[in-house]
């Protein structure tokens, strides 16, 4: 997905996304359509005769990638639904959530059009009183999305054109092992921006912890993971970023050793178990890929 468009392009692949979770849903007392979902404010909701649902575009974020990437940007979206019956927004809510609650969705346009990968943006408690202040208006429930670039880059794509055509034998597909890179760099990156807007007691415990365990400062791993990028990119050996891999894998599920040791386990807590464990799925599928890749490589 290029620069020109990208906007135009998300807000039509995620209100698709979205009307496909919602179009089923039977809710007394209103007749939903496609044509009711807003791209307008959550405040002007209210004023919109015909608007049942908002999805707003209220961020937009360059993210940490490795070099050429087809997309180096993530929409930020909130969808807020105002049926009149705040029963029936949870609702509309809830179906949403269910069908990423395990992982990100690829989603397209049409048949035709390149994908984007949708998620669940978690916000602050302080990102989350900024943004309805700077709305304009009272808090309503909501859940906030990314979009982001699910397309690999376009020198491997080339190159699996070029390995297609030739008889050889099959291989490992690298735009699967380039799609995984680029989940397991945006889980780190976003874990990592986390951590920074916390408070410094707790950030320094946090960051002394990740080094602690892996043996890498965090500024270290965001540098050898921009440079498996490249390496992808180029379709070089990635052998020597196996092992930072799998201390990456250690520190996750070390992670998940702690939560799990929790006598009570709160809601927040339960859902961040569920992430940190796709995290070490993620990461385990990536090196399992990259070691195939190498062996083919040789």
């Amino acid at each position: 997905m290029g620069q020109k468009g990208l906007i135009s392009y998300a807000d039509t692949a995620l209100a698709n996304f979205v009307w496909k979770c919602i179009e089923n849903e039977s809710l007394p007392k209103i007749n939903l359509s496609q044509e009711q979902i807003s791209f307008s404010s959550p405040k002007c909701l209210g004023t919109e005769r015909n608007s049942k649902l908002s999805i707003f575009l209220y961020n937009i974020t360059e993210e940490i990638t490795a070099k050429n990437m087809i997309s180096s940007f993530s929409l930020h979206y909130i969808v807020t639904p105002f049926t009149g019956n705040e029963k029936n927004d949870h609702v509309l809510l809830e179906k949403i959530i269910e069908n990423l609650s395990a992982q990100p969705q690829i989603v397209k346009t049409d048949e035709n059009t390149v994908a984007v990968m949708v998620k669940i943006d978690s916000l602050s408690l302080d990102d989350l009183s900024k943004l309805w202040i700077a709305l304009g208006t009272s808090l309503m429930p909501f859940l906030s999305l990314t979009v982001s670039s699910a397309e690999p880059p376009l020198d491997l794509r080339a190159q699996a054109t070029l390995t297609a055509a030739i008889p050889q034998a099959p291989i490992v597909d690298p735009n699967h092992n380039t799609h995984l890179y680029k989940v397991v760099l945006q889980a780190f990156n976003e874990q990592i921006s986390g951590w920074r807007n916390r408070n410094m007691f707790i950030k320094q415990w946090m960051l002394q912890d990740f080094q602690k365990t892996t043996g890498m400062t965090v500024e270290e791993t965001q540098s050898i993971l921009n440079r498996l990028g490249d390496k992808l990119d180029h379709r070089e050996s990635t052998t020597q970023f196996i092992k930072p891999l799998n201390q990456l894998t250690a520190y996750y599920q070390h992670q998940l050793d702690e939560l799990k040791g929790l006598h009570k386990l709160t809601h927040k807590q339960t859902e961040n178990i569920e992430t940190i464990a796709i995290w070490i799925n993620d990461v385990k599928a990536l090196v399992e890929g990259l070691t195939r890749d190498n062996l083919n490589l040789k």
